[in-house]
C-alpha cells in the first residue's frame, strides 16, 4: 500500500508545468503591504483620535487614566449597584409576599 498522496502529487505537477506569472505575486504581495501599513497605521492614531475627543468635550487625559485604574476586577459587583437583582446568582427567591405589591 502507498502512503504518497495522489492528489498531491498532480497539484506539484501542475505547479511545475504551469507556475504562476510573477505580476500575480507582486500584486498579492503589495496588497498585503497596504494592509499592514493601514494596519500600524490605525494602531497608532486610533487611541490619539479618541483622547482628542475627551479633551474636545473638557475632560483630561488624567481623568481618563484614573478611571481605568479605577475599574473593579471582573466578576465582582458594580459599586452603585444597590442590590443583587433577582435572577442573579445568589440572590434568594422572592417571596410571594413581595410578588403581590
Amino acid at each position: 500500500m502507498s502512503t504518497t498522496n495522489s492528489f498531491k502529487q498532480i497539484m506539484e505537477e501542475d505547479e511545475l508545468m504551469f507556475p504562476a506569472p510573477p505580476e500575480i505575486e507582486e500584486h498579492v504581495l503589495g496588497s498585503l503591504q497596504i494592509l499592514s501599513m493601514m494596519g500600524q497605521a490605525m494602531e497608532l492614531y486610533i487611541p490619539k483620535v479618541f483622547e482628542m475627543f475627551i479633551l474636545t468635550l473638557g475632560g483630561t487625559v488624567k481623568e481618563l487614566d484614573t478611571a481605568v485604574k479605577n475599574e473593579l476586577p471582573e466578576g465582582t459587583p458594580d459599586r452603585d449597584a444597590e442590590g443583587q437583582t433577582p435572577g442573579m446568582a445568589g440572590s434568594k427567591a422572592p417571596n410571594e409576599d413581595d410578588l403581590m405589591d
